[in-house]
């Protein structure tokens, strides 16, 4: 519960200065960037032991940010985390921080699963209907599992829509199963 109220706080921080310079969407771009590499390597060893002096540690984060060429405000907001130690909600604070941008840019993301992949005419479709439930302007991500079968599932805002040649084939086993 605490993780994800400082979380929530430290990115509401940040979205409102990246606003301020007009600076947003780089914003999400790169303190998404930065922690995907953070996550997905051995910096996040290096950067959040506490048993280093938190001064070696934002070196390793600045340089890191410097190859990444982020911006001074996403590089100082990363000494900051490190500073307070914070640093370990990083990830948390990128994926709030994406999810505030989208609420303020009236936008919601969504996550479409198919068998294989679909085509453009089939993406737009379903965005549109998409849209139409929302209100709002979505954001697709395509995935594939061919364990579907056939058929999609969607999940738009919290709520998993599935209309999956499977979840079809296990509501009829289950019909039959009841005797109907």
């Amino acid at each position: 519960m605490i993780e994800g109220s400082l979380s929530r706080r430290y990115a509401k921080a940040l979205v409102q200065l990246a606003v301020e310079a007009g600076r947003e969407d780089e914003g999400d771009q790169e303190i998404g960037r930065f922690a995907a590499v953070y996550s997905g390597s051995p910096l996040n060893r290096v950067i959040g032991n506490r048993a280093l002096a938190a001064r070696s540690r934002k070196t390793v984060a600045i340089r890191v940010a410097q190859a990444l060429e982020l911006s001074s405000l996403t590089t100082r907001f990363l000494s900051l985390l490190i500073d307070r130690d914070r640093i370990a909600l990083l990830p948390s604070i990128a994926a709030r921080y994406r999810r505030l941008l989208d609420e303020a840019k009236g936008r919601v993301e969504a996550r479409v699963v198919g068998a294989g992949p679909l085509d453009s005419e089939m993406i737009g479709q379903l965005r549109a209907a998409l849209e139409r439930i929302s209100s709002k302007k979505v954001v697709l991500h395509e995935e594939s599992e061919p364990g579907l079968i056939g058929g999609v599932l969607i999940e738009l805002e919290g709520k998993i829509y599935d209309g999956s040649v499977r979840a079809q084939l296990e509501k009829m086993k289950a019909l039959i199963e009841r005797g109907y």
